[in-house]
């Protein structure tokens, strides 16, 4: 993933602001194309791979029977038969792709580098681009332009908050298509949430044909990075960059700050059939919510490494994925937690269960199967329980 530098923050909170003054100007949709000087990783079709299978790969979904993985330079592969063979999609980018969504077994949604969104209609065979980060800087853009206009302030005060808003904006845009989208989520009205780097968050109501902007109503005055979004029942959990904690208590409802448990970056959260919310992330760290507006406890795992993927199978047992190649289990509701021994080990970005059963693991050297049933703890691996989160 692209380096992120630390002043970019400030740009994307100036432009935040400047998005809550633009919806009163009209400017908070956006559907037309940014100009005519996108990189060329969001015009060049992702290049056919030899072995796709063992490239870097960043996430795994089921859509319906097929399984679909994406990772870098715009690969999308999808397997038929639970994992044993792969064919490639077509792709009309060559960014990196971060997380994919299906909503049934045709529908599917895919986010990545330079703020790329695509869709697919056919399983993730094929795919069209219906955003972009240039399209996300033109928005930003555009609702400075709006405030500088409802204010006009001298020019010549450099100072002046509405002149820095513009010069922010306008180095936003001439910086290019360079806003990585993290992850995503599918409403259950048909609309799609997109998040990312520097607390950018867009959605679209109506496929992708217009974009919103809504960085005015979420409560991240630091533009803090949302590495990814938890739903349970009818709650929705934005988390990321240092613990920054986010919910909507019902859809459609508006997002408010939450007292976070963790004070280090939250990159995953899962939702148990049972209710339960595990957040985890940095260090090991495992956060547990039994039910809505229940408070937090702290998870003590065996692993020191940052926990990025997690998933439930079908005995009800979580297992909760790390970046060092780790696999850490819990049979009851992320309580305790044991290490899993493996032989094979790299670091890991997603996970998901085959038709038939089998565990697919994506990550840095591609694609790993396992047998559920192989998955048993080793005897002697620690039991770690959990304590009152701190507040």
């Amino acid at each position: 993933m692209k380096p992120f530098s630390i002043n970019r923050q400030r740009t994307v909170v100036v432009v935040a602001a400047a998005l809550l003054a633009a919806c009163a100007a009209g400017w908070c949709t956006a559907s037309q194309q940014a100009g005519n000087s996108l990189p060329a990783a969001l015009q060049r079709p992702a290049l056919k791979v030899l072995r796709p299978e063992q490239a870097n790969l960043m996430a795994v979904v089921r859509a319906g029977s097929r399984l679909v993985a994406a990772g870098e330079r715009g690969l999308i592969i999808y397997s038929d038969d639970s994992g044993h063979h792969w064919t490639q999609a077509q792709v009309p980018v060559s960014v990196t792709l971060t997380a994919l969504r299906f909503a049934n077994e045709r529908d599917g949604w895919a986010v990545g580098n330079m703020g790329a969104i695509l869709r697919s209609s056919d399983g993730g065979a094929n795919w069209q681009r219906v955003f972009d980060g240039q399209q996300a800087a033109v928005l930003a853009e555009q609702a400075a332009q709006a405030a500088w206009d409802a204010g006009k302030p001298d020019p010549n005060d450099v100072d002046h908050p509405l002149n820095l808003l513009l010069e922010d904006a306008h180095r936003l845009a001439d910086e290019g298509a360079d806003k990585p989208f993290l992850d995503l989520s599918l409403q259950a009205d048909g609309s799609v949430l997109v998040v990312g780097a520097y607390g950018l968050a867009y959605s679209s109501a109506d496929g992708g044909k217009t974009w919103q902007a809504l960085m005015e109503q979420l409560p991240n005055a630091n533009g803090a990075t949302y590495y990814g979004i938890a739903e349970r029942q009818q709650e929705q959990y934005l988390f990321g960059e240092q613990g920054v904690l986010l919910r909507a208590t019902t859809p459609g409802a508006r997002f408010a700050a939450q007292p976070s448990p963790a004070s280090g970056s939250l990159f995953g959260g899962l939702a148990t059939r049972q209710g339960t919310l595990l957040l985890y992330g940095l260090r090991g760290k495992v956060y547990r919510s039994t039910q809505a507006g229940a408070a937090w406890s702290e998870v003590q795992t065996p692993v020191d490494a940052a926990l990025v993927a997690g998933l439930q199978l079908a005995d009800d047992s979580v297992l909760l994925l790390g970046s060092a190649g780790q696999i850490v289990a819990s049979k009851d509701q992320g309580l305790t937690f044991t290490a899993l021994p493996l032989k094979t080990r790299f670091p890991f970005t997603s996970a998901t269960i085959a038709p038939n059963g089998t565990l697919i693991i994506t990550g840095t050297r591609g694609l790993l199967r396992l047998h559920t049933a192989s998955l048993a703890a080793a005897d002697a691996a620690p039991v770690i329980t959990s304590r009152a989160a701190k507040p």
